[in-house]
């Protein structure tokens, strides 16, 4: 019985999912609290493009991992490419929504830089390649559904 099998892509990736969203709300909740600093400085930045360009980074996490698990025996080296995927989609949707949001380009730009070279998009590419790269080994190593020991019983 081959690991799919037993464990969906779909549901593999639902899990691998959730798992993301969950590191990626405590990292940068950690971090901003151990760092004493928000997670947007820039002024002029509302929740809303922050929250979309986290969203939109967990959809593009989704559709990576998807077409990694799908392959029988997926390399770990694509939870850098799911890494680098995800953090570049949260920095680009940032920028288009500070854009949108504040209508200053100054503002967008002012954004984008402080998620590049600040603690934000590290800690959006590391809990990404945490959570592929634990998809990629639940696939890899033909994980089953956790099991009561009466559920092996004969019948």
């Amino acid at each position: 019985m081959t690991s799919r099998d037993r464990l969906s892509d779909g549901v593999l990736t639902a899990f691998a999912t959730a798992g993301y969203l969950a590191l990626l709300v405590a990292g940068l909740g950690v971090s901003s609290l151990a760092l004493d600093e928000d997670v947007i400085r820039t002024r002029g930045v509302g929740v809303v493009p922050a929250y979309v360009a986290a969203g939109a980074a967990i959809a593009v996490f989704a559709l990576l991992v998807r077409q990694t698990v799908a392959r029988e025996r997926p390399s770990y080296v694509a939870a850098a490419g799911v890494a680098l995927a995800a953090g570049a989609t949260h920095a680009l949707v940032l920028g288009a929504g500070a854009l949108v949001g504040a209508g200053d380009l100054g503002v967008a730009l002012g954004a984008v830089s402080e998620v590049l070279i600040g603690w934000v998009e590290p800690v959006v590419a590391l809990t990404a390649a945490v959570a592929a790269g634990a998809a990629i080994a639940v696939r890899r190593t033909g994980a089953e559904r956790p099991r009561w020991p009466w559920e092996d019983a004969p019948r």
